[in-house]
Order: structure tokens, then C-alpha cells, then sequence
């Protein structure tokens, strides 16, 4: 689980959805630079923890070449209104479509989530671990 304050990231980034992406996954991995020239040099410094969560981070991450950098920044803001609270409670990973900032039409053709008339599901927060 990655624990993150999708508003810090944003900022930091001044909206450019590449640069979101790269610190995102600089936290998921736990990723050092490797020296001052490194472009994660300037981010290595800061805090992003927060009250935003997700599940399976490192599912997302191995899957992300598959799409664009926009439907991954999309899963991530939206990932980030969920209630954390709500998740320690139930366990529940859907956010409730009311709270979406957006029209649902905007979101619907992004691979990552699946919407319906009550919940947007994220599709690597849904993921079961099996026993071998």
C-alpha cells in the first residue's frame, strides 16, 4: 500500500502529467537518484505522503506500458479522493461516482477504470492475492 498527497504531486509537477507519473513512480518503486544530474534529484528531497492511497501500486507500475500517461495521471487523481477511513472500515477500493469532480463521460473511455451508475472501479485496486 502507498500512502501519497496527489495535490503535493500535482504541484510540484505544475500540472505536467509526465512529471506526476515520474514521482509517482519514484514513490511506488522507493527510487534514490543516482546523483545530482538524476531528474529525480529535485524530487527527492520533498515529502509526498498523505491521506491517498493505493492498494496495489506495483501492479499498476508493471502494467503501465500499456497505457497512455494521461489514463495513468487519471487513475491517480481520481484514486486520490477515495476515503481512507472508509477503505480501513470495509475494505472498500471504488470511489462513489458522486464524488467525482469530473462528468462521468470524461472518464469513460480511460482502460484503467470501470464506471457505472454508482462506483468508478479501478481496475489494479481490485487485484486478489493467490496461494500457491
Amino acid at each position: 500500500m502507498l500512502l501519497f498527497d496527489w495535490k503535493k504531486i500535482y504541484d510540484t509537477a505544475q500540472g505536467n502529467i509526465v512529471t506526476c507519473n515520474q514521482i509517482m513512480s519514484m514513490l511506488i518503486k522507493a527510487e534514490l537518484p543516482k546523483n545530482k544530474y538524476d531528474p529525480l534529484y529535485k524530487f527527492s528531497h520533498k515529502n509526498f505522503v498523505g491521506s491517498s492511497f493505493l492498494v496495489h501500486p506495483d501492479v499498476l507500475l508493471y502494467h503501465s506500458y500499456k497505457y497512455t500517461q494521461r489514463e495513468i495521471a487519471i487513475y491517480y487523481a481520481l484514486a486520490s479522493i477515495r476515503n481512507y477511513g472508509e477503505y480501513l472500515a470495509t475494505g472498500k477500493t471504488s470511489l462513489d461516482s458522486l464524488h467525482c469532480p469530473t462528468p462521468l463521460t470524461l472518464i469513460t473511455d480511460n482502460r484503467l477504470l470501470a464506471v457505472d451508475e454508482q462506483d468508478i472501479y479501478f481496475r489494479y485496486e481490485e487485484v486478489t492475492e493467490t496461494i500457491h
